[in-house]
């Protein structure tokens, strides 16, 4: 009888980008120019690979969790983590604390998703080095870059083996669309980026959380 193996630690997927960065595909530096590797790792609440993707109730979000990530559930896939002095900022307190998570778990939480379901990642690895995070970014004029982060992808989404994918605003969408992924048994759900939604009406954001379900429900 075939059984689903247990789910594995974020420890593998961190290992694994550890891995290809020692390769120093980019004229023998881990990223292209202008891009960098992660510093350090959040303990607490952080879009992976700056941190470990897991999702954190609002009393939690500093808290070191045991890893272990979900399977069959949701991979929500931003475009990049964004700049070293951003993540830098969050090196004293340990956690990520924007809106974008605000407004997500409210999402998720209105359309009945399981927290111990979901998994925060990005499309793009590595940290840019100057700019602001709200910078525009394309990425994908860069034919290598965008091989190396697919291949890592694929990895992440063949350990996580995910019933949905949900795929969050116009950047991530391009990057998701350009990478060079292996067969996609899940479905890809295409959504707006939640860091907006304080300026939508409530009629708007009803219709994404309706949405959300939908895809999450769907067999």
């Amino acid at each position: 009888m075939n059984t689903i193996p247990p789910p594995k630690s974020v420890n593998d997927l961190w290992n694994r980008l550890e891995e290809m960065e020692r390769e120093l595909r980019f004229d023998g530096r881990s990223y292209p120019k202008g891009m960098c590797s992660f510093p350090f790792k959040l303990s607490g609440q952080g879009f992976f690979p700056g941190g470990d993707g897991l999702w954190r109730d609002l009393d939690q979000l500093g808290a070191v969790k045991d890893g272990l990530l979900p399977r069959s559930g949701v991979v929500f896939l931003g475009n990049d983590f964004g700049t070293l002095q951003t993540c830098n900022k969050w090196k004293r307190r340990g956690y990520e604390i924007v809106p974008t998570w605000k407004h997500l778990k409210y999402r998720i939480q209105s359309a009945k998703i399981p927290p111990d379901k979901t998994f925060f990642t990005n499309a793009i690895l590595g940290l840019r080095e100057v700019g602001s995070a709200l910078d525009k970014k394309c990425w994908q004029t860069m034919a290598s870059f965008a091989q190396f982060c697919g291949q890592f992808l694929s990895y992440e989404l063949e350990v996580l083996a995910p019933k949905l994918v949900v795929v969050m605003g116009p950047d991530a969408r391009v990057a998701f669309d350009t990478l060079t992924l292996n067969d996609r048994p899940f479905r890809v759900f295409y959504t707006t980026h939640p860091y907006a939604d304080f300026g939508f009406s409530q009629n708007r954001l009803t219709e994404e959380i309706e949405a959300l379900a939908v895809a999450w429900e769907k067999d």
